[in-house]
């Protein structure tokens, strides 16, 4: 009998170490929206106040890329051409900087094209900050501009630009927009109907939508969820006015006070957060995020998705994380999104910067 019972907690003892060492599946990645991103403006000869003057005093070619989205996207690994369908001319976007890299929701990127120095053309690569592209545009020899997906699938390309007067860009009447047309000024980098270029934007960085531990600044004897906006910018941007929400499908759920600058404005690469508490008042929404999965959005109108995520356990954009774990960029800003484990090197930051995980 004693026999029977010896081998009875042995095998108890191994299928609890099974189950012990078994994870739980992590939840897939959400699909980055490459299609979200579009040819915008180029220009074949840039003579006059050039975008670029590259180490032989000359104007280099420029294409504009411009993110239609409400999220920030990573272009790197993705190819552009000036001869579409001929594979063996794809360029691919440089995998080395992801913060250079990554166009924020309703934002532009510029990429150089056909620079070259004393040694020769200038390969392609970042440097100083800006995006090489190893490749010439001709108004007599090309005829369109065309970006891939990292795995060459056609996401956008330009309308013919065969013919085009020097020193005149080529692009969309309206970001984004089916209408392209020569235009009155060339705007790399900015607005194509002139307007000027947002300096920076407002973003979500980090959110906790089960907070039993962690302080939160500003917030005393209370752990509620909340959610970190970033202003990526290098000017300080005033939230006031702006709306909050944990339902994409009713995106002014909450409305910041558009009185005191004081309260909502965030400063230049700086945070602010919005304490999700229930309280409706100031930065304290009228809401609290659930634990069980939601979404976290903000609106600058109240019409417009400014950006939004969903969370939960599988099949959201974002992974749903566990209590008194945050769900943040992977770095300020960056495109990618980690969980910020409390007992790690990598914690939750409300209100400071995000750790970068490798």
């Amino acid at each position: 009998m004693k026999k029977y019972i010896f081998l009875s907690i042995i095998t108890a003892l191994l299928f609890a170490g099974c189950v012990k060492d078994e994870q739980a599946e992590p939840t897939p990645a959400a699909p980055v929206e490459y299609s979200n991103i579009v040819i915008n403006e180029l220009i074949t000869k840039d003579t006059s106040d050039p975008y670029f003057v590259d180490g032989l005093g000359k104007g280099a070619d420029w294409i504009e890329l411009y993110n239609t989205g409400t999220k920030a996207i990573n272009i790197a690994g993705m190819w552009v051409t000036d001869e579409p369908g001929v594979e063996t001319d794809y360029i691919q976007i440089p995998l080395t900087d992801d913060a250079i890299t990554t166009i924020p929701p309703k934002g532009f990127l510029v990429l150089i094209c056909g620079a070259a120095d004393a040694s020769g053309d200038i390969p392609t690569g970042i440097v100083d900050g800006n995006i090489f592209i190893d490749m010439g545009l001709s108004a007599s020899k090309d005829n369109f501009a065309a970006i891939y997906d990292p795995a060459k699938t056609e996401i956008d390309k330009s309308y013919d630009f065969n013919g085009l007067v020097d020193d005149k860009s080529f692009g969309r009447v309206t970001d984004g927009g089916a209408e392209w047309n020569a235009l009155d000024s060339k705007t790399p980098g900015a607005p194509n109907d002139g307007s000027p270029p947002v300096a920076g934007s407002l973003i979500i960085n980090e959110f906790m939508c089960s907070n039993d531990n962690i302080p939160v600044p500003g917030v005393e004897g209370d752990f509620p969820d909340w959610i970190e906006i970033y202003n990526t910018g290098d000017t300080p941007i005033d939230m006031g006015g702006w709306y909050a929400s944990d339902d994409l499908g009713d995106i002014a759920k909450y409305q910041l006070p558009a009185d005191d600058p004081g309260l909502t404005t965030v400063p230049a690469h700086g945070y602010l957060i919005l304490v999700c508490d229930g309280t409706g008042e100031g930065l304290h929404t009228s809401f609290k995020l659930s634990s069980g999965g939601e979404a976290v959005g903000i609106s600058e109108d109240g019409a417009t998705q400014t950006e939004g995520y969903t969370y939960c356990d599988t099949g959201c954009d974002l992974p749903n994380p566990p209590t008194d774990f945050s769900a943040g960029r992977n770095g300020d800003g960056a495109a990618s999104w980690v969980i910020f484990d409390p007992g790690t090197a990598t914690p939750p930051t409300p209100g400071t910067a995000n750790g970068t995980q490798k």
